[in-house]
């Protein structure tokens, strides 16, 4: 069945665009609830979710764009639905997208690629957008943030912090540890990262220096999606040191050995999703919103 509001949406212009989300977590709904405004937006996946501030539909209804969630993909063949029955293969895009529509997704793979290519649909990376990847290190600092909060068993003001690479999330997450009053140091491995760090008041490392520093560090966020806490390295950190790791690829070499020598290591993926999911939402839509208005370039 249609949401109850279904009726309004059939009366909007022509000229706007219909969207179908197809799957993902909360963000989505609050994406398309931000698009709704100037479009037509409809959600499917979300039976098991309480909250609906767009319609939600029963079943899969062709439309001009579908947006698929951050990331659309886990195995590479179906997307990512944790509020649906099971994941739908990617070939119902298909059928969901008119001939000529565009597919928004959040990060690609290969055969979506392929998909999309084979009929002429187009697909545009919101993931890949500049000013999504600045403002989405907002929500993902504050959840680190939080997490450092709720399990270090010191206050954060005046403990020591290690942050491994300064991208826009290292960044923000080392200005908001200042603010707490956190002795925080930065390592990386290119210098003018290293120089906009000492700028902040932060202490640097070269990651060729790291070793001897680390069993100083009470805790540690880690940004680099790479091996930088390899077995000889997780030996050197002292007993009781959290390791929150906010890398798409764990940048933990061994998760049992962390744990046996006292190291608790949370890998906290998809954090904007889980702690600020009406914010994380708006903002993938405005980046959608700019992208229409560039004409999806």
């Amino acid at each position: 069945m249609l949401h109850k509001e279904h009726k309004k949406h059939l009366g909007k212009e022509n000229t706007m665009e219909k969207f179908l989300f197809l799957g993902g977590d909360l963000r989505m709904l609050y994406a398309a609830e931000y698009l709704n405004k100037e479009h037509s937006c409809f959600v499917y996946g979300f039976e098991n979710a309480e909250e609906f501030p767009v319609p939600n539909v029963s079943r899969i209804i062709p439309c001009d764009c579908a947006v698929l969630p951050l990331p659309a993909s886990s195995d590479g063949r179906h997307i990512n639905m944790p509020y649906h029955r099971e994941n739908l293969d990617l070939d119902v895009l298909v059928s969901a997208v008119k001939t000529g529509g565009t597919v928004f997704t959040g990060k690609s793979c290969a055969y979506l690629e392929g998909l999309c290519g084979e009929n002429g649909l187009k697909l545009k990376n919101y993931f890949s957008r500049e000013e999504l990847q600045i403002m989405n290190a907002i929500p993902t600092a504050e959840g680190a943030l939080e997490i450092l909060l709720s399990e270090l068993p010191i206050t954060v003001f005046g403990s020591k912090i290690l942050i491994t690479g300064f991208g826009r999330i290292g960044e923000v997450t080392a200005r908001m540890l200042k603010d707490l009053g956190a002795r925080v140091t930065v390592a990386a491995r290119k210098y003018e990262q290293l120089a906009r760090a000492s700028g902040l008041g932060c202490n640097t490392v070269h990651f060729d220096k790291l070793n001897g520093t680390l069993i100083a560090y009470d805790g540690v966020i880690n940004t680099v999606p790479a091996p930088v806490f390899d077995r000889k390295r997780l030996m050197m950190l002292k007993k009781d040191c959290l390791i929150i790791d906010l890398a798409s690829k764990t940048g933990v070499e061994d998760m049992e050995l962390a744990a046996s020598v006292g190291v608790k290591v949370i890998w906290a993926l998809s954090l904007p999703g889980r702690t600020a999911p009406v914010s994380a939402g708006r903002i993938i839509g405005k980046t959608i919103e700019n992208m229409l208005r560039e004409g999806g370039e």
